[in-house]
């Protein structure tokens, strides 16, 4: 019993701290235009410790502490704000959800299957992952980068205005325009557009984010197998050098007699 308590402690210890370099790493990208790296192997990690407690950890007390950890260590590097704490709350629910799952395929199963029972859980943790992700990328300075002003790409523009110019050059001889004024043009369609545009741009921001979230999901998808495959072979190696056994149990079961 003690030996499975320390076991447990050293288990939500390390995820923890797993987790808070996790986001440090993140802030750092979000906030500085980091090095992506760091966050990218800190949530391989993290995904790979979080399927291992699915498999060894019996008691779902202590695993929705670990998940609870996980989530709180996230405010230590991105401070604390009312849309965090509501995603975050959001978040746990569907962690709650993905354990449950999880718990109910380990228990139905007569046989340990290891890719199955991450599959029930894990896509859940990374849509979970992937929502602070893209709430944190909302609020960030990134976000920001490029909003300020909308700029209608150049080559489109002469794709489409240099017919009509042509146009009307050919049909008013009088008025030529030169290089100069079609840039004054293509200058004063971009000051009109962000100027009608000044009322919207919280959509723009707001659709950004949803796209993030969707392609982080996308990688998240290939990313999950990974972990699983991974996590299985970790699971194979424990069991082979004895630091995990597998014990069958009788189990008794109702049966109807006439």
């Amino acid at each position: 019993m003690q030996k499975n308590r320390i076991t447990q402690s050293v288990i939500i210890g390390l995820t923890t701290l797993v987790a808070t370099a996790t986001w440090a790493g993140l802030e750092g990208v979000l906030s500085k235009s980091g090095n992506w790296i760091l966050p990218i192997v800190g949530f391989f990690i993290l995904l790979i410790f979080l399927s291992l407690n699915w498999l060894l950890t019996k008691s779902k007390i202590i695993l929705l502490i670990t998940l609870f950890f996980v989530l709180i260590s996230f405010l230590f590097s991105f401070g604390f704000k009312l849309g965090y704490l509501a995603v975050l709350f959001v978040v746990f629910l569907i962690f709650f959800f993905a354990s449950e799952r999880v718990f109910n395929e380990k228990n139905i199963r007569i046989k340990i299957d290891v890719i199955r029972i991450l599959r029930r859980g894990l896509p859940l943790i990374i849509t979970g992952l992937c929502l602070i992700i893209a709430v944190a990328y909302h609020f960030s300075p990134l976000a920001f980068q490029g909003q300020n002003q909308i700029v209608v790409p150049r080559p489109i523009f002469d794709k489409i205005a240099s017919p009509i110019i042509g146009n009307i050059e050919k049909q008013l001889p009088i008025l030529q325009f030169s290089p100069l004024e079609e840039d004054n043009i293509y200058q004063t369609l971009n000051k009109e557009i962000n100027r009608h545009s000044q009322s919207y741009k919280e959509y723009f921001s707001l659709g950004l984010t949803i796209g993030f979230f969707f392609a982080l999901r996308t990688i998240g998808a290939i990313f999950g197998w990974l972990v699983i495959l991974l996590t299985w072979a970790i699971f194979k190696i424990l069991v082979a050098v004895g630091a995990i056994k597998i014990q069958e149990q009788a189990v008794l079961k109702e049966v109807i007699e006439v």
